[in-house]
C-alpha cells in the first residue's frame, strides 16, 4: 500500500499551507490521506468514442449492463468491429465501495422505474408502487446491487432445458458459471467437495469475509436453534439451509462484468463504447434488424450492424425497446400508433422475486455497532481498503416447503442490522417507499431498539405482469404492471414462511435481548388472527426483489439460441430472456447467459 509512502513524502510542502508544529503536521497528514485516498478509488472508465453518424460495425449491443458489458467484452476478442450503447455515463465513485450500495438508487444513476398501482398489493407503498431500481450507467444494475453471488438450483435450469435443450441444462450452464468466476472465498477453497462447482480461471473475483462478525454468528445460531443446517457455500447445488453468502468483490471495491471484463477489453481498437447514448429504435429492413436509432447530446445518430443488433436493455428497457421497434403484442402497438414488425409477446410474461420486510426490535447492542465503529470503518477504508464499507449485506436462508424437494427451496430470508438511530426514515421512503406513517413507525422504534429487518422472498412465483407502452414517444417511461399475488397461491406459504422469520425472536440471544416482532400498525390488518394477519401483512407490504425477468422470454419472444423469432439479426442477451426466474439473485445468471450468447455467435460466425 502506498499512502503511507505518500504521507511521508509531501509532509513538507504540506506544512507549509497547514503549519509546521505537530498539530500542523497531522491536519496535512490527514488532508493528503485523503486526497491519496480519492485517488485509489478511481477506476480507469472506457473512453467516450468518437463514432460519425452512419458509422458501420459488425456487431451493436445496446446496453452496458451486466449482460451488454459482458457480451461486448467477449465479441472484441475476436476480428470484428463492435459497438457498445449505454444510455448512461460513468458510475459514480461511491459505485465502487460494496458499503455505499444503496446510494445511487433513487438516484439520476437510477432509471427510477415504479410500477403501477394494482389496487390490490403493495398499498402500503407510497400510491401503491413499487419501486424498481435499474442502474443507468456503466455496469447497468451491477453497478448497484448487492454483489451477492448466487446462482439459483439445478431444477431451474433443467426446467429451462426440458423445453428449450440441453444447451440451458445445470449440466452445460454450470461450465459457463465457472468460465466467469474467480474463486477466492476461502470457505470453499480449503474443501475438495465444494471446489468442484467453482472456477478458479475467470475475471469476476468472488469472495467472502475471512471471518464473520458478530451479529452473524447469533443470526446463525438462531437459525441453527430453528433447525437449520448452516451451510459453508450458498451456492451449493446440493443442500440448503443458513449461510453466508460469497460476493463479488476485489480487494475490498465491487467487481462485475463492467470492472472485470469491459474496462480491460475496452483498450481493444475495436469496440466502441458511446455513453449517454439512448437507443430509441431498432432499424429494420424486410424483418432484418440492420441497425439503431440513437439519440446523444439532442441529435438523431443511426449507426448500422453487419451481422447482428443485440438488445442487453434489462428486463424493463429491453420491452420497451422491442416495442418500439415495432415488435410486441399487435393490439399493444396499434393502440400507441406503432407499426407492427412482428406480433410477440414481447413485454408478457412479466414476473419477480416478490418480497416481504418484517422487523424485530430488540435491546442496544444487538447489532453491536456503535458510532465510534462507524465513523472509524470509513477511515480504516480509506486507509487500506478494510472495515465494513468492504461487504454488504452476508446472512441468508433458503427454506423449502416441498416434502418431495427439500433441496430445492421456495423461500428465502434475508436479515441485516439495524443499529440503534440509523436514520432509516429517508431510505425507508425513498428505497423502499413505505408510506411515510409506516418509516415513521420503525424510524420512532429505531430510537429506541436495534431493528432487525428480516426480507422474506418467494423464490419462485407463479403470479405474472406485463410491461407496455405508454406512447410511441421513446422519452417515456414504460408502464410497469407487476401483477404481485395476481396468483393467489403465491400467498398460501408467507404466513409459514414470515412465521419462520419471527420465530428468530425466540431464540435464545435474541431472546435474551427481548427481541419481539414489530407491529407496522396497518389498519386493513388489525383484529385478524395470526395467520390471516401475516397473510394480509404481506399483501400490502409487499414490493420487488429488483431481480425482473421474462419480457422478452425464450420460447415466447426469442428461440433457444436468443434469436427473436421471426427477425433475422436481432438477439436479446439479457434477464428478459428467463422464461422461469431462478431461485437466487440474478447477476451472475446473466453473467452467464452472456457468455453461453457469445459462444452462440462464436458457433454461428465459424459455421459453413
Amino acid at each position: 500500500m502506498a499512502i503511507p509512502y505518500l504521507l511521508t513524502t509531501h509532509q513538507e510542502r504540506m506544512e507549509l499551507t497547514c503549519g509546521s508544529g505537530v498539530a500542523g503536521a497531522s491536519v496535512a497528514a490527514a488532508l493528503q490521506f485523503f486526497a491519496a485516498s480519492q485517488c485509489l478509488l478511481q477506476e480507469a472508465w472506457p473512453p467516450q468514442a468518437r463514432v460519425p453518424n452512419g458509422s458501420k460495425f459488425d456487431f451493436i449491443v445496446v446496453g452496458a449492463g451486466t449482460a451488454g458489458a459482458a457480451l461486448a467484452a467477449r465479441l472484441a476478442e475476436l476480428p470484428h468491429r463492435v459497438l457498445l450503447l449505454e444510455a448512461g455515463g460513468d458510475p459514480p465513485q461511491e459505485s465502487i465501495i460494496p458499503g455505499f450500495k444503496d446510494s445511487m438508487k433513487g438516484s439520476p444513476y437510477d432509471w427510477n422505474f415504479t410500477t403501477v398501482n394494482d389496487h390490490y398489493s403493495s398499498q402500503a407503498l407510497q400510491d401503491g408502487s413499487q419501486r424498481q431500481p435499474r442502474g443507468r450507467m456503466l455496469g447497468g444494475s451491477g453497478s448497484i446491487n448487492d454483489m451477492i453471488y448466487a446462482r439459483g438450483f439445478p431444477a431451474d435450469y433443467d426446467e429451462w432445458a426440458s423445453t428449450e435443450g440441453d444447451n440451458w441444462s445445470w449440466a452445460n450452464v454450470l461450465k459457463y458459471f465457472k468460465k466467469t468466476e474467480h474463486i477466492t472465498d476461502e470457505r470453499i477453497t480449503k474443501f475438495s467437495e465444494l471446489v468442484e462447482y467453482h472456477g478458479f480461471d475467470g475475471e469476476i473475483e468472488v469472495t467472502g469475509k475471512k471471518e464473520s462478525t458478530f451479529t452473524t454468528e447469533k443470526f446463525l445460531e438462531g437459525f441453527r436453534e430453528l433447525g437449520f443446517d448452516i451451510v459453508r457455500d450458498m451456492t451449493n447445488p446440493n443442500v440448503i439451509g443458513a449461510g453466508r453468502f460469497s460476493h463479488t468483490i476485489r480487494d475490498g471495491k465491487r467487481d462485475s462484468s463492467l470492472t472485470a471484463l469491459l474496462n480491460k477489453a475496452s483498450k481493444r481498437d475495436n469496440l466502441f463504447v458511446l455513453k449517454d447514448a439512448l437507443v430509441t429504435k431498432v432499424l429494420m429492413e424486410d424483418n432484418v434488424a440492420n441497425g439503431v436509432k440513437v439519440l446523444l447530446d439532442n441529435k438523431e445518430f443511426h449507426f448500422y450492424a453487419e451481422q447482428e443488433v443485440i438488445v442487453s436493455a434489462g428486463t424493463f428497457n429491453t420491452a420497451k425497446l422491442l416495442l418500439l421497434s415495432g415488435i410486441g403484442p399487435k393490439e399493444d402497438l396499434k393502440k400507441v400508433g406503432i407499426e407492427v414488425v412482428k406480433d410477440l409477446p414481447v413485454g408478457e410474461n412479466l414476473h419477480d422475486h416478490i418480497m416481504v420486510l418484517t422487523y424485530l426490535a430488540a435491546e442496544n447492542g444487538t447489532c453491536y455497532v456503535d458510532d465510534k465503529t462507524k465513523h472509524l470503518n470509513t477511515i480504516k477504508y480509506l486507509y487500506d481498503m478494510s472495515g465494513s464499507l468492504t461487504h454488504t449485506s452476508e446472512l441468508g436462508a433458503y427454506i423449502s416447503f416441498n416434502n418431495s424437494a427439500k433441496n430445492v427451496p421456495d423461500f428465502a430470508i434475508y436479515s441485516t442490522c439495524m443499529p440503534l438511530n440509523s436514520g432509516f426514515y429517508d431510505s425507508c421512503k425513498r428505497l423502499l417507499g413505505f408510506k411515510p406513517e409506516i418509516c415513521e413507525k420503525i424510524s420512532s422504534a429505531n430510537e429506541k431498539y436495534e431493528i432487525l429487518t428480516l426480507a422474506v422472498v418467494n423464490l419462485k412465483p407463479k403470479s405474472r405482469g406485463k410491461v407496455t407502452l405508454q406512447s410511441a414517444d421513446p422519452l417515456d417511461v414504460p408502464l410497469i404492471y407487476s401483477g404481485t399475488f395476481s396468483d393467489s397461491r403465491d400467498l398460501v406459504n408467507y404466513p409459514a414462511a414470515m412465521r419462520v422469520a419471527h420465530s428468530l425472536a425466540d431464540t435464545s440471544y435474541f431472546r435474551s435481548k427481548g427481541a419481539f416482532v414489530l407491529d407496522l400498525g396497518l389498519e386493513e390488518c388489525k383484529g385478524l388472527r395470526e395467520r390471516s394477519k401475516r397473510k394480509c401483512v404481506a399483501r400490502a407490504t409487499a414490493m420487488s426483489a429488483w431481480h425482473a425477468v421474462g419480457t422478452a422470454a425464450m420460447g415466447l419472444v426469442v428461440d433457444n439460441e436468443l434469436r427473436v423469432k421471426g427477425v433475422r439479426g436481432l438477439r436479446v442477451v439479457d434477464a428478459s430472456v428467463m422464461p422461469k426466474v431462478i431461485r437466487g439473485n440474478t447477476n451472475a445468471p446473466v453473467v452467464m447467459i452472456a457468455e453461453l450468447a457469445a459462444d452462440f455467435i462464436k458457433k454461428r460466425l465459424t459455421s459453413p
